[in-house]
């Protein structure tokens, strides 16, 4: 073998892995690069995720305020008109108070003579459909005063109390005696003699409503008492 084709022979593997090594070096830098823009992508999807529950979360908690605070105001103005319609009431029981002891008799003496002498306020016990016999008392359904002043069942007067206007209905009935009376009643009384005075007493319903049906109605029960 010649000078010349000892220093033309090819190069051994040796004299290229400096190369190769460095071709691996670039691949790996490389490799990196791609982890890297992963991991930041993973990061940045995962931080939307929580920013959109947290947006959930302030939107739901609002609402819920919103409709705590409604509520809050719908019973803050059903419990005016009711604070108001029971004050209502009160004129209506004076009302009836009035008329009754303005009577001159007992109103079951009257209404027995004509009974439409006392109507539409004052209505007698109800008895019972077989023996006739008189039951104890007992409030008017809420139906009753739907309808009662059309029927001439019951009295009614106009009631303005601040900013609302009431229509309160009433009725007078005998408190029934020691069997039917109203419970935790005193028993009427009769007397003779002179400056012996009699005692009746009589149960009063009053019920008051928005006159533009607002609210919620009120219905009171009162014992009235008479002496002759």
């Amino acid at each position: 073998m010649s000078r010349w084709d000892k220093d033309k022979r090819p190069p051994r593997l040796a004299d290229v892995r400096p190369q190769n090594i460095a071709a691996g070096a670039d691949s790996v830098s490389l490799g990196s690069e791609r982890l890297g823009m992963t991991t930041t992508t993973h990061e940045q999807g995962a931080a939307l995720v929580i920013a959109l529950l947290v947006t959930l979360a302030i939107t739901m908690a609002i609402v819920a305020l919103l409709y705590l605070t409604h509520n809050d105001v719908l019973i803050s103005s059903n419990m005016a008109v009711q604070n108001a319609a029971m004050e209502a009431t009160d004129v209506a029981l004076n009302t009836a108070n009035t008329q009754l002891q303005q009577l001159t008799t007992w109103p079951e003496i009257l209404y027995t003579a004509n009974n439409q002498a006392l109507s539409p306020w004052y209505a007698p016990l109800p008895t019972n459909s077989n023996t006739g016999v008189p039951l104890r008392p007992t409030a008017p359904s809420g139906s009753f005063w739907q309808n009662c002043v059309s029927n001439n069942q019951c009295a009614s007067v106009p009631v303005n109390y601040g900013s609302y206007a009431f229509t309160v209905e009433y009725l007078i009935q005998p408190a029934g005696s020691l069997a039917t009376q109203v419970p935790g009643n005193e028993q009427n009384q009769s007397g003779t003699g002179q400056n012996i005075h009699s005692i009746r007493y009589y149960v009063a319903y009053v019920h008051a409503a928005n006159t533009n049906g607002g609210g919620l109605g009120v219905t009171v029960q009162a014992i009235l008492r008479k002496v002759q």
